[in-house]
């Protein structure tokens, strides 16, 4: 019927419908034997990933001590002024902030098991591109990457 809701198929994704709950009973489930089956799987790749995310919020800060301002010029050759630095470690978060949404939508559609390591490269593969820049609007536009 036209009225009755389509559901989309996801590959490798869990469908919970109430027909597979039913032959659950609320006992059968040892609560703390799966969440430490969880806690063993997730912790420590979700543990290394913060790990890596506060290095990089701290290098930033690190390269700037280390005469970032001096070695990214801006277009007509002077260095960067401490306002462009904060300008450039605003961007991380305005680029935070609208790319949230759409990656929730892409971790509906699929599964955490492809998407986290996507996304891991996807950082690295930017972390690295921060190496790489030459001048400040290369490092706004990595840092709002």
């Amino acid at each position: 019927m036209a009225s009755e809701k389509a559901e989309v198929e996801r590959p490798g994704a869990s469908t919970n419908s109430d027909s597979d709950l039913e032959g659950i009973a609320p006992g059968d489930v040892n609560e703390k034997r799966l969440l430490r089956k969880l806690d063993l799987r997730l912790l420590p790749a979700v543990s290394i990933l913060y790990l890596l995310s506060f290095l990089d919020r701290s290098n930033v800060a690190n390269a700037r001590l280390e005469g970032l301002l001096n070695d990214l010029k801006q277009s007509n050759g002077k260095p960067m002024t401490g306002n462009q630095y904060l300008t450039g470690l605003t961007l991380y978060f305005i680029g935070y902030v609208l790319f949230e949404l759409p990656c929730n939508i892409v971790l509906k559609r699929t599964t955490p098991k492809f998407w986290l390591p996507t996304l891991t490269i996807a950082w690295g593969i930017v972390a690295t591109l921060m190496g790489f820049t030459q001048n400040m609007a290369g490092f706004f536009a990595v840092r709002f990457l």
